[in-house]
């Protein structure tokens, strides 16, 4: 497991009716996440990025990786898109196999039906949290300005207390909160 880690899990942008590309507004989300992840903050100390993932392009949606790329170009860091969405369990796997992630703050762009799941994967149990965390039973397809953010000490379990899903306030119609 990842030791005195960060992971946060992003959903992509904003999606048109067809096509696998953003829209607009996607598009300007991830813009805005360059200068948001460049300057988020967990547990009172800015955190610099230091892996990017992303469910691999599909015939159906390039979503995320395009959500995340500007970001990317920007820190100069590179987005391991390898894994197709439904394998969100590899993902989860190597993070948690491999030391490599130790001591670092990763970054995962995904689909939202799949969020959750990856995040328990990852080992979160939401029965364990605060009701402060905010973790929501599902999430929405309305919903793309939640942030799930899951910490890990220094043996790789999860922190409780440092594990949460926020409202990112970053677009103008970010405005369902979490549940909480």
């Amino acid at each position: 497991m990842a030791k005195n880690a960060n992971v946060l899990i992003i959903r992509h942008g904003e999606k048109p009716a067809t096509g696998t590309d953003l829209t607009v507004a996607g598009q300007e989300r991830a813009q805005a996440y360059t200068v948001y992840f460049q300057n988020y903050s967990a547990n009172g100390t800015s955190l610099k990025l230091n892996y990017l993932f992303a469910a691999a392009d599909s015939n159906d949606s390039h979503r995320p990786r395009l959500t995340i790329e500007p970001l990317s170009k920007a820190i100069g860091v590179s987005i391991d898109a390898s894994h197709k969405d439904k394998d969100y369990k590899q993902v989860a796997d190597d993070i948690k196999g491999h030391s490599k992630y130790d001591n670092s703050n990763i970054l995962i762009c995904w689909h939202h039906e799949e969020i959750l799941d990856l995040a328990s994967k990852l080992g979160v149990d939401p029965t364990k949290l605060p009701s402060t965390a905010n973790w929501p039973p599902r999430w929405p397809g309305s919903v793309y300005g939640w942030l799930l953010q899951i910490s890990f000490d220094g043996n790789g379990n999860v922190q409780p207390s440092q594990t949460f899903c926020i409202n990112e306030a970053l677009m103008h119609d970010d405005t369902e909160a979490p549940p909480g």
